[in-house]
Parts: C-alpha cells; sequence; structure tokens
C-alpha cells in the first residue's frame, strides 16, 4: 500500500484508531492513524512530512485541549510517533539517542528526520513504545512494584553517568539548554564544571533581601564558591527531564526512557532535580511519599541538597527575574549566555 493510500485510509473517520495500548496522556495525541509501518519506513521524505502534516491538522481539529503542545508529538502509525521541534535542536537530539542506545538504556529508536520545507523546525519519527507513562500509572501500582521500577531506573542513571564530559551543554552544540535557566542569566557553550557549580552554589546562598549589590567582591566569590555544589563535580551523560511522564512501563514490566530533548552533558543532581518537574497536585500524600521513595532508590540516596537548590534557582528567577545573578556576573565570577549577536548583555541596566 502506498503512503497516499495510508494517508486516505488514516483520515477517514471511520477508521478505527490503530492504538493497541492507552497512550502517554501529556503532550501526545493518538489520531486515527495508518497500520501500515512499512509505508512509514518506505515513503520519501516529502511524502512522510505531507503524511504527518496532515495528520497533524487532523490532531489539531479533534483536540479538546486548546492548546498547540498537545499535538506536538502524534502516534503517526502502529509503530511509529512523530515530534516536532524548533531548528537547532537537530543534531543534539540524535547525538544524545545515539549516546543512549549505545549504551543499552532501553529509549525508542529513530525511524526518519525530516527538515521542514519552507519553515523552520524538523519532525523527529521514532519508534512507538507500547505501555503507560509512570505518571498515569504510578498511583495505581503498590509499593513492591515503585521499589522494581526504582532499581530498574537506577541501573539506567548508574550507566549513563559513567559516561562525562570536560564541558557543558547538549551532546553535539555544547548549548546549554537547560530549562532551569530560561529565565536566569544563563550559560554560554561549553561552560566548564566549575562554571555551573559556581552558579548554583551563588543560588544557594542567596538571600532576595537587596544586599547583593553591597557585597565586597571577597564575598560574592564566597557566595559562588562555598555550597552544595563541588566544584570540580564530573559533567555526565544526563536525561535532564526524568518527569515520569517520559518514563514508560511496557506490557513486559520494563521501563524505558523517552523525550530526550533536554539531554547533554550536566551535574548528575541536574537529573535529581528533574524527577520533581512536574504537576503533583493531582497525586495522594501517600503517592508522593512513594514517589520521593523512588527518587532516592533512584539515585541512591544522592544529590537531594543540590536538587533543592536548583529548584530554588527556577523558583527565584521566575519570582525576581534573571537580574538576580547579575553582581556576580559583572565580578567575572559566574557565566552568562550571549546575546544572538554574540555580545554579553548589559548587566547595568538594573542598577
Amino acid at each position: 500500500m502506498s503512503l497516499s493510500e495510508v494517508l486516505e485510509l488514516a483520515l477517514s473517520p471511520s477508521v478505527p484508531s490503530s492504538s493497541d495500548s492507552k497512550p502517554p496522556f501529556r503532550g501526545f495525541t493518538d489520531i486515527n492513524s495508518a497500520n501500515n509501518d512499512e509505508a512509514i519506513r518506505k515513503s520519501t521524505d516529502d511524502e512522510l512530512k505531507g503524511f504527518v502534516q496532515a495528520l497533524r491538522e487532523k490532531a489539531r481539529a479533534q483536540s479538546t485541549r486548546g492548546y498547540p503542545y498537545c499535538t506536538r508529538a502524534i502516534r503517526i502509525s502502529r509503530g511509529y510517533v512523530a515530534k516536532s521541534y524548533c531548528d537547532g535542536w537537530f543534531q543534539d537530539l540524535k547525538a544524545a539517542v545515539d549516546i543512549v542506545r549505545e549504551l543499552g538504556v532501553r529509549t525508542p529508536a529513530i525511524e526518519r528526520l525530516l527538515e521542514n520545507t519552507g519553515k523552520s523546525g524538523f519532525e523527529c519519527v521514532q519508534e512507538y513504545v507500547p505501555g503507560t507513562n509512570l505518571e498515569e500509572l504510578f498511583p495505581n501500582i503498590d509499593l513492591q512494584e515503585t521499589i522494581r521500577l526504582a532499581f530498574q531506573l537506577r541501573g539506567m542513571l548508574k550507566i549513563m553517568h559513567q559516561k562525562t564530559n570536560d564541558r557543558l551543554g547538549s551532546c553535539h552544540s555544547l548549548e546549554c539548554r537547560s530549562y532551569w535557566f530560561e529565565s536566569e542569566l544563563g550559560l554560554p557553550p561549553a561552560c566548564t564544571a566549575e562554571d555551573i557549580a559556581k552558579v548554583v552554589n551563588f543560588w544557594h546562598n542567596y538571600k532576595h533581601d537587596g544586599t547583593e549589590a553591597k557585597k565586597p567582591f571577597e564575598e560574592l566569590e564566597r557566595c559562588c564558591t562555598a555550597g552544595p555544589a563541588a566544584l570540580d563535580c564530573p559533567l555526565v551523560f544526563t536525561h535532564h527531564d526524568l518527569a515520569p511522564r517520559n518514563m514508560i512501563v511496557d506490557p513486559k514490566g520494563d521501563l524505558w526512557l523517552i523525550d530526550w530533548d533536554y539531554a547533554g552533558w550536566y551535574p548528575a543532581y541536574f537529573d535529581r532535580a528533574s524527577m520533581d518537574h512536574f504537576g503533583m497536585y493531582a497525586w495522594s500524600t501517600y503517592t508522593l511519599l512513594r514517589w520521593s521513595i523512588f527518587c532516592s532508590i533512584a539515585t541512591e540516596g544522592k544529590w537531594e541538597e543540590q536538587a533543592a537548590t536548583i529548584q530554588k534557582l527556577y523558583h527565584y528567577t521566575n519570582m525576581y527575574g534573571h537580574y538576580c545573578r547579575r553582581f556576580t556576573a559583572k565580578a567575572g565570577l559566574t557565566p552568562v549566555r550571549l546575546l544572538p549577536n554574540g555580545e554579553y548583555p548589559n548587566l547595568n541596566r538594573f542598577d
């Protein structure tokens, strides 16, 4: 069957969905799609881009959630999903998935990478992992299953964190794409372990009391070097977005990791911090207690203080803005993200 015939069937309202298991429920749309995986593999790039675009338009029309993100990832056949990405992420995503599959960690393979014609971004076509994501599953499992899954993740993290790099950032470009720094001054590409440690220590010691401008250089330096982040903490391969929505439990009970969008070389405690970066409001107190146990087992009880500091960084910068760190940056103690034109931001405009 040709892809055009598959598309005609897929877009027909009378064709039932090919879903054979309940898909992840956040940021994922399962629509009437093709059963013919061979057509997905053998089609030309232009044919497949047209197919994905048509299915995404149908997904938007069917969506009741009212925001575009819910159709960013769609299931396009029995065995494949497609996810759209912005420019600049192409090589970083591929490099991350190549590393993790080389390490033997369970993650879906990339089947096709399609650059969009006439507009920015690209489509990533990956294998579909049947099963249920952990955010949906976790409230319904017992303590024994919690512990069993936690030890699976622990083994994966142990393998991943043995792989190191001397520069921080995404796996190919070394751009710091960490969502923790979106509202902060950020970091330039290819920072060192000492650079990131000083930023983390700064936030550990930060108090929003208006005294930063009055501190002498020595005190600013102490705030960047004294804290939970060791200046020589290695930069390891991290997933960087280990919220339970990005973990799938397949029908055999095996844990898979998906969505390597933010993966890269960071201190290991960034993985611990990311495990609590999701909306927990729907979970009961007992479920939250089991999640705490899950996280502690998976990370061997490490990095709690560092992870709490990362959460503080995110909280403070969203409350007070990115200018909080400007005095240590102006003193040359911590680096900042460059502007698109390659110049440093004007740190004096907040004084």
